[in-house]
């Protein structure tokens, strides 16, 4: 097994940290082991003979200083990477090698719970990524990606549940290593914090690929035409006449016999003719007999204002031959990390409809996901400016993380069925897509930060981050360490002794050959890989339980609604006492809420709390769904979360989330939904017509696409949900060895007609009877939630493939009656009933709530709690529960 050397990096912090005045006793390794080292190491790392300037005679086996820490981790990096002992030399058997790195791993992690124990029963719980990420945001000012870090929830439940979170040495590890990666970025950024340049891409550039392309294809075309010509007049003669007819007796199309001129005697080969390819190279030369995008190129040509810009086309080839379909540009590779906009002249052709002016946004084309999408409202001869911010790090090093594209809308879609897609406009036309999007420019440029201000962890920094200077200051070190890790420990002062380990470590470092600015991140990334950074610890003495310090209220509020720790005035009222006025509290609740950082509370809370994540288990059929494109798919997504901030940031009811007047959507949404006068790509309140299925969850696409595969719906997994999430009344698990529903897939039945033959155990009746007719009722929804009267059903024939001769319609029922409840005739009674339901989702709102707020499962205890949350609401007002949660003992006790 491979014991992660992070765990020495863990270690050496520990030992520096004790926030009580008793001395800990210190860590050991069982002496037992020292035959180990000095069956594998001695020989070589003696008082005589130390190979790499290191000796284990003298190892200690108390971790009593971090020169000895410093050696054990040699040990185990020596050890974990196979260097010692040296090849050739006599190796440990794999047990005995496991045994002892098990032993001092084991010994490792006594040491970190014995040291972090503060001298007490502590309940603790470490940062979840996404808040461990936001903490080095807040210290450092640089936003990494965490996602490497295991996942939060594995044990069920939200990510702040303390239960799920865990630590592990692989994560030790990853610590200091995503630490020193944020250091490297923000020490980057305060480097280059002056830099500013702008590059800009003419698009007419393009232009003139198209006019090379289409010479190109009229001349391969020519050389076909020849070669064609000269096969004809060889395979005429006498002597070919016997093959030439077997090859056309064998092969139905002229092209089919082409292919096989090496069987003709003195025909020619394509090669003669310029087609070289590693296949059978006739099928290029009868492929270029008729390209199939030379009139939809000839038309580009006569289009106006080329010659300063370029229209944006369909893909059409590989863009390996030519990029068409999309407009790249190449971030500089020697530009810094930082932030940058990206500036886009464009324009549309008058009278062009709304679905062909819109512009996608995102980095690398070929792959890539949209980042924004952008209506074009200027024309060609009045163009408009686009700008879209845009952030580059480190590690984006490559030529694709650096590749900037804009797009037509669904564009992309060409790609996956060119043929299809394109011969929908050439049937009309004859020759393809008109070119609507014109583009006069694309610029880019990196901004300045040196005006921002310096984030606290850098600002608590007194000595030179570079390497300029010979002699750096011992005091202006340990003034910097010091500052440092109380910024990063969110306001708590260390001991000197602690400091001193720390300017231990940075010296050994140097005297180890390191440089300052890397001895220096090293130092300030063990800061950050510790527990007094990694823990939100509230040290509980005994079992009686005690009211929050102001400061960690303070800290828990912050984490609750920013994921982040608290700014400087929020832990200022904390330490003085202030906070406790319930005035002051609610005062500081708003304005967390009313900060852009609470959009942090808003994502991570309401994805779990609805439970998002199946959003993306399938893709939907974008043959079936044509309209479901990249930009409608960020769009539902968007719409969930920008509802949810919308009505807190107004302190609208509940109510709204199950059934409203109005939907927060913005150009895109409007167009997928039907709705008209939706103009702009930013999301707002749109009154909504009468009738309209939208409005509240239910008429989210983002929900129906959830309850679904992708290609067809399901009113068990929307049944379900609407129990759990929006009823607070969850169906129990399904019984093992339930038949699988897909073994009908051969039968022409009706959905409905499916899942009843589906229920032939009792015990499975007795859960679909409260989930099939609410799962019924949003039938009208299809698999991507566009509104539909009727549905279809294709078999799957004895062929394996779909038997559309046994095609099933129906127009669809979504009438039916709720367990032990009312009935209703369509999917408006139903959500009627359901938004009636109100107490019922706002428990399950404020259950949720508890529960991420304090990091536990709700139990019995909190019922109280969240009767009151629901009771004293006012009409259920969103932002009401979070106060009335925040304001109560339970909150502000541990």
């Amino acid at each position: 097994m491979k014991i992660q050397i992070g765990l020495i990096c863990a270690f050496l912090l520990t030992l520096g940290l004790s926030l009580q005045s008793a001395e800990k006793e210190h860590v050991k390794m069982d002496v037992k082991h020292q035959q180990f080292l000095k069956d594998n190491c001695l020989k070589c790392h003696n008082e005589k003979k130390s190979k790499g300037k290191f000796r284990v005679d003298n190892l200690s086996f108390a971790f009593d200083s971090n020169k000895t820490a410093g050696q054990w981790q040699k040990v185990l990096n020596s050890l974990n990477s196979g260097e010692m002992p040296p090849e050739g030399k006599k190796q440990p058997g794999p047990k005995e090698k496991a045994d002892f790195l098990d032993a001092l791993a084991n010994t490792m992690v006594k040491a970190r719970k014995s040291l972090s124990d503060q001298g007490g029963a502590i309940t603790m719980r470490r940062l979840n990524r996404r808040e461990y990420g936001n903490s080095l945001r807040e210290l450092i000012g640089v936003n990494i990606n965490v996602t490497e870090l295991p996942g939060d929830s594995a044990g069920g439940g939200f990510d702040t549940v303390g239960a799920n979170l865990f630590m592990s040495s692989n994560q030790i590890e990853q610590y200091l290593s995503l630490g020193r990666e944020a250091l490297d970025e923000a020490f980057e950024w305060q480097k280059k914090q002056d830099f500013s340049e702008k590059k800009r891409f003419e698009a007419e550039y393009l232009s003139e690929k198209y006019k090379k392309y289409v010479e190109l294809i009229i001349d391969k075309k020519a050389r076909a035409e020849k070669w064609v010509k000269a096969f004809n007049e060889v395979s005429a003669k006498p002597e070919n006449k016997e093959i030439l007819a077997k090859l056309k007796k064998k092969y139905k199309s002229d092209a089919h016999v082409r292919r096989q001129w090496a069987q003709i005697k003195g025909a020619p080969a394509p090669e003669e003719f310029g087609f070289k390819t590693k296949e059978n190279n006739a099928d290029k030369a009868n492929s270029a007999l008729k390209p199939y995008y030379l009139a939809y190129f000839q038309h580009y040509l006569k289009q106006p204002k080329i010659d300063k810009g370029a229209y944006l086309t369909v893909p059409t080839v590989h863009p390996s031959q030519l990029p068409t379909g999309y407009l790249q540009f190449i971030n500089p590779w020697s530009w810094p990390p930082g932030d940058y906009v990206v500036r886009i002249r464009a324009g549309a052709v008058k009278g062009a409809p709304f679905e062909r002016r819109l512009l996608e946004f995102g980095v690398n084309a070929a792959h890539g996901q949209v980042m924004s999408t952008h209506e074009v409202t200027g024309t060609i001869e009045e163009p408009q400016i686009i700008e879209i911010p845009i952030t580059f790090t480190k590690k984006h090093t490559d030529r694709e993380s650096r590749q900037i594209f804009i797009r037509e809308k669904a564009s992309d879609y060409y790609i996956s069925n060119p043929r299809r897609t394109f011969n929908k406009h050439k049937e009309k036309n004859g020759i393809g897509p008109e070119f609507v999007l014109w583009i006069d420019w694309l610029e880019i440029q990196r901004i300045p930060n040196k005006d921002q201000g310096k984030a606290p962890g850098l600002k608590a920094i007194s000595v030179p981050l570079d390497d300029k200077s010979k002699d750096i200051d011992k005091g202006k070190l340990k003034s910097t360490f010091a500052n440092f890790a109380k910024q990063a420990f969110r306001g708590n002062s260390v001991p000197s002794t602690y400091v001193d380990k720390l300017l231990n470590i940075y010296e050994l470092r140097r005297k180890n050959g390191a440089k300052h600015s890397d001895a220096l991140k090293y130092t300030l990334s063990v800061v950050l890989s510790s527990p007094m950074f990694l823990y939100l610890a509230e040290p509980l003495k005994g079992t009686k339980s005690r009211r929050l310090k102001g400061e960690e209220l303070a800290t828990r509020l912050a984490f609750f609604l920013w994921g982040a720790p608290a700014d400087a005035r929020l832990l200022a009222l904390g330490k003085s006492g202030k906070l406790f006025n319930r005035k002051t509290l609610i005062s500081e609740t708003n304005r967390l809420l009313n900060d852009p950082r609470s959009k942090d509370f808003v994502h991570s809370f309401t994805y779990q709390w609805l439970g998002l994540d199946r959003i993306d288990f399938f893709e939907p059929d974008i043959k079936k769904f044509q309209t479901f494109d990249d930009s409608v798919k960020k769009a539902v997504k968007d719409e969930v979360y920008e509802t949810v901030s919308h009505i807190l940031a107004k302190n609208y009811s509940l109510k709204d989330l199950l059934k409203a007047d109005y939907a927060v959507i913005n150009n895109v949404l409007g167009s997928f939904y039907g709705i008209d006068g939706v103009v702009g790509d930013h999301f707002r309140e749109v009154k909504l017509p009468k009738n309209s299925p939208r409005g509240g969850l239910l008429g989210m696409s983002a929900i129906h696409i959830m309850g679904g595969n992708g290609h067809e719906s399901s009113p068990v997994e929307r049944g379900v949900w609407v129990l759990r999430k929006l009823l607070n009344n969850p169906p129990p698990p399904a019984p093992a060895n339930v038949p699988l529903i897909s073994r009908l897939d051969t039968k022409p039945l009706t959905t409905k007609e499916r899942l009843v033959a589906h229920q032939e155990l009792p015990q499975c009746k007795s859960c679909h009877r409260k989930i099939d007719p609410i799962g019924f009722g949003l039938e009208n929804f299809d698999a991507v939630g566009l509104w539909r009267e009727e549905d279809h059903f294709t078999p799957i024939g004895k062929n394996g493939k779909p038997d559309k001769k046994n095609t099933k319609s129906w127009k669809i029922d979504p009438s039916g009656k709720m367990h032990k409840g009312a009935s209703f005739k369509n999917y408006f009674e139903l959500r009627d009933i359901i938004s009636s339901k109100i107490t019922d989702f706002s428990k399950g709102y404020s259950t949720a709530l508890v529960e991420y707020a304090l990091g536990r499962p709700a139990g019995i205890s909190d019922e109280k709690l969240i009767q009151t949350m629901v009771s004293k609401s006012r009409n259920y007002a969103m932002r009401d529960f979070i106060i009335l949660l925040v304001i109560s003992k339970q909150f502000q006790t541990k």
